[in-house]
């Protein structure tokens, strides 16, 4: 299980960054992914 921190949820949710969106995007959809409820916080 991969633990997400913020910057990976807004890369994948901004797709601001191409480059990063593919590395989040390939992160969060092959892995069991866990965020935490701090991380979920800052993200709002």
């Amino acid at each position: 299980m991969i633990l997400l921190d913020a910057n990976y949820i807004l890369r994948f949710l901004l797709k601001d960054n191409l480059e990063m969106f593919e590395i989040a995007k390939d992160c969060i959809v092959n892995n069991k992914c866990l965020i935490p409820n701090e991380v979920l916080a800052e993200v709002v």
